[in-house]
C-alpha cells in the first residue's frame, strides 16, 4: 500500500485552507495580516511597487521578444504567444490606457478579470501559460524576482470532478499487442513503452535524442515542460530503457562514426536531423485507441483516454506498487506536490472499485 502519513494530508489541507482565505479576502489583504501578525518578516513589497512603475508594458515586451525564455521556444509556440502577448496588449491598452507599466498589468486583480471571460478550459489554460512565461522573465530580468504571488491566479485549472484519465493494464497489455502488429511496428511498440517506463510527456519523447541515454544511471535526458533549452534527468524501468537503447543501436548502429551522431533524434521520419513530430505520434496512438476492443466506446471520444493518459498510467500503477507520493512527485519531475495529488483521488476511485469486487461484497443484507 501506498504511504500516506499525517504530515502529507496536513500539508495538503492547510494548502486549501490558505487558498480559500486568499480566494476570499484577496492576496494582499491576506499578505497584510501575516505581516501585521508578524507571522512572516516583513518585506519589499512598497519598493517592488515603485520599481514595477518605472518599467512600461513596451520595454517588457521587446526584452521578452528578445529572451532565452523566447527564443528557446517551439516555432509554434513562438506564434502562438506572440498572438496571446497581441491580445494581452490591447486588453492592457482598454483598461490601463496606452503604454501601461508592468505594475498597471501585472495584479492578481487585473489578471483574474482578463482571464475571467474565456469560458474554454484548455484556452484559458493556454493564456496563463504564456503570462507566466511572460511575467516569469520581465520580473526575473529586471528585478531579480519571480511571480510567486502570481502562481495561484495562473495556475492550470481543470474541469471540476474530472479525474486524470489512465489506462487499464488489460488496455495496456491490447495496445501494446496492437503495436507490434501494425505499420512501424518496432517504432510505435519503442515509443509506447517509454512513455510506460518513465512518464515523459509526448513533448519530451519526440526530443531525445541519441546522446540523452545514459545507461550508467538508467536515465534519459528530457527538455521539461517550459524549459525547452534545459534538459533534466528522468529515470525509466530497465525493460523500457533496454528496449529505448535496442531501437537506437538498430537504428543508428551504423552511423556511430558520424560527428552529430549524438544529435540526432531517436524518432524521427529523415534520419534523425529533425525530431518526429507530435501529431504523428498522436495519431499513431488514436488509431491504435480505436481499433482497441478492451476500451468502451464512450472512452475513444475526443479528450477521453490520450497519449497523456500513458503518464496518468505511470504514476497511478507506481502508486498502486506501494511508491508514496513524494517519490512518484521526483519521478514525474512536478514542479508542486499538488501536481501529483491529484493521483491519490484517482487511486480512491480504484479502492472502491476493488473492496465492491470482494466475495462478501456481494452478499445481500436480505439473504442473511
Amino acid at each position: 500500500m501506498p504511504i500516506f502519513d499525517d504530515a502529507v494530508q496536513s500539508q495538503v489541507t492547510l494548502e486549501k485552507g490558505l487558498a480559500e482565505l486568499v480566494e476570499q479576502f484577496g492576496p494582499f489583504a491576506f499578505q497584510e495580516v501575516l505581516h501585521k501578525q508578524h507571522i512572516i518578516p516583513p518585506s519589499s513589497i512598497l519598493e517592488q511597487d515603485k520599481q514595477l512603475a518605472h518599467v512600461l508594458m513596451e520595454d517588457a515586451v521587446a526584452h521578452y521578444f528578445c529572451s532565452d525564455a523566447f527564443q528557446s521556444l517551439q516555432t509554434s509556440s513562438q506564434q502562438a504567444y506572440r498572438y496571446e502577448m497581441d491580445m494581452f496588449i490591447r486588453y492592457g491598452h482598454q483598461h490601463k490606457g496606452p503604454n501601461p507599466s508592468i505594475k498597471d498589468v501585472s495584479s492578481a486583480i487585473f489578471l483574474m478579470e482578463y482571464l475571467a471571460p474565456v469560458k474554454k478550459l484548455n484556452t484559458r489554460n493556454k493564456k496563463a501559460a504564456f503570462l507566466k512565461s511572460f511575467l516569469s522573465e520581465t520580473y526575473e530580468h529586471f528585478w531579480n524576482s519571480n511571480i510567486e504571488k502570481l502562481k495561484r491566479t495562473l495556475s492550470n485549472k481543470v474541469e471540476q470532478n474530472r479525474e486524470p484519465r489512465a489506462f487499464t493494464k488489460e488496455q495496456l497489455d491490447e495496445l501494446l499487442c496492437l503495436a507490434r502488429l501494425g505499420r512501424e511496428a518496432h517504432r510505435n511498440f519503442t515509443i509506447l513503452w517509454s512513455f510506460l517506463g518513465s512518464g515523459i510527456r509526448l513533448t519530451e519523447l519526440c526530443g531525445l535524442q541519441v546522446g540523452d541515454l545514459n545507461s550508467t544511471r538508467q536515465e534519459i535526458m528530457v527538455r521539461g515542460k517550459g524549459k525547452k533549452g534545459y534538459k533534466q534527468p528522468s529515470k525509466m524501468t530497465r525493460s523500457s530503457f533496454d528496449t529505448l537503447s535496442s531501437y537506437v543501436k538498430f537504428r543508428y548502429g551504423g552511423i556511430e562514426h558520424v560527428p552529430d551522431y549524438s544529435e540526432r533524434y531517436i524518432f524521427s521520419d529523415d534520419k534523425g536531423l529533425t525530431p518526429l513530430h507530435e501529431s504523428t505520434v498522436q495519431k499513431m496512438f488514436a488509431a491504435l485507441i480505436a481499433e482497441a476492443t478492451t476500451i468502451p466506446t464512450s472512452d475513444k471520444k475526443p479528450y477521453q483516454l490520450s497519449v497523456h493518459s500513458l503518464r496518468h498510467s505511470f504514476a497511478l500503477y507506481l502508486l498502486e506498487s506501494g511508491v508514496n507520493i513524494y517519490t512518484i512527485k521526483e519521478l514525474m519531475r512536478h514542479a508542486w506536490l499538488s501536481s501529483t495529488e491529484v493521483y491519490l483521488k484517482l487511486f480512491d476511485s480504484m479502492l472502491l472499485s476493488a473492496i465492491d469486487k470482494h466475495p462478501l461484497a456481494q452478499i445481500k443484507v436480505v439473504d442473511l
